[in-house]
């Protein structure tokens, strides 16, 4: 362990020196690095939400956690929040591959739980839709299946088909969506699976370029979970249970869900532009986000890091100026 915090703290001071001599994204839409220190108060969960509809338990899926919740801007108009017609099942290919409806911005938020609990329904959660929405975004707050019950790809299929979800014309025309301005935010388990959505988007057929996701907000997401994450800077051994829990394996010798579960090994040169927050002291170590950012960028990917001082995890960065980081960034990339 002294080794491990020993090479956290080269980490640290890495990230304040390459902060300082980048360009310093204090408003989150700049391509660099930044080392802030955050107020212990989660923004979003101290305000109210006046005018800020919830549309509950939308299904995109038949498992009972197929499910999303829908955020609404409060200048939505009234049919916004009735649920779409189609059934979710009907396959996204019956539908056109790309249809012009919509004005509005849009995020995909999903939430943390180390892959096997957490509920988009959490105050915290809710109160970042709410927070999210009240920025303008449409925000569609999903629910996915969880470990050990079903382990990867369960997941990363039920994201990706709430995407789907999100890209139906039916969807995009009842929450006044443009298809062209839609962004993914995960914290912790969410930054993971919302960076693994990010890095095979450019393979999807649902939109005419092969692209949907024009930005990603990645919160702590764990990057690389084979088993240089078990290293003496890695994760402790009880999440290296709960990593092994989720990739369905029994040891990291012989795990090739491992690979395929880490964006770090994913990135390609049509990956959307990212924004990266990890506290410097938290349980996922801070250089599986350095080294993200890294390959991001060796492969010309915009990103904006921000290194939190302290141990504040996931969507618990979201002070006040963190929270104003963040939808600057979502505010520029989905212009």
């Amino acid at each position: 362990m002294k080794s491990g915090r020993r090479t956290l703290l080269a980490l640290v001071v890495a990230a304040a020196v390459v902060g300082a001599a980048a360009s310093c994204t204090v408003d989150g839409t700049g391509d660099g690095n930044s080392t802030v220190t955050a107020d212990p108060v989660i923004y979003p969960l101290s305000l109210e939400y006046h005018g800020i509809d919830v549309v509950p338990d939308v299904p995109y899926g038949q498992d009972p956690l197929q499910q999303l919740d829908v955020c609404l801007p409060a200048d939505s108009p009234p049919e916004s929040t009735s649920t779409p017609t189609p059934t979710p099942t009907a396959p996204a290919a019956e539908e056109p591959d790309r249809v012009e409806v919509g004005s509005r911005p849009a995020v995909m938020m999903i939430h943390g739980g180390s892959w096997s609990h957490g509920d988009k329904a959490t105050a915290a959660y809710r109160s970042v839709c709410q927070f999210l929405a009240s920025e303008g975004f449409v925000t569609f707050n999903v629910d996915y299946r969880l470990a050990p019950t079903d382990p990867f790809p369960a997941g990363l299929d039920d994201v990706r088909r709430a995407l789907d979800f999100v890209f139906r014309p039916t969807t995009l025309q009842t929450y006044d969506v443009d298809p062209d301005r839609v962004g993914v935010f995960g914290g912790s388990a969410g930054g993971n699976l919302a960076a693994l959505l990010a890095v095979e988007d450019h393979e999807s057929a649902a939109h005419a370029d092969g692209f949907r996701i024009r930005a990603v907000v990645d919160l702590s997401g764990p990057t690389d979970l084979t088993a240089r994450s078990t290293g003496p800077d890695g994760v402790a051994a009880s999440f290296q249970r709960k990593q092994l829990l989720y990739l369905g394996c029994e040891s990291y010798t012989s795990c090739p869900a491992a690979g395929r579960a880490s964006p770090l090994y994913q990135v390609t040169q049509e990956t959307a532009p990212f924004f990266i927050g990890h506290s410097t002291d938290e349980f996922i170590p801070l250089w599986e986000s350095q080294r993200f950012a890294t390959t991001l960028r060796d492969h010309g990917v915009p990103v904006t890091f921000v290194a939190v001082q302290g141990s504040a995890h996931s969507i618990a960065q979201l002070d006040r100026a963190m929270s104003r980081r963040v939808t600057a960034f979502l505010r520029d990339r989905l212009r």
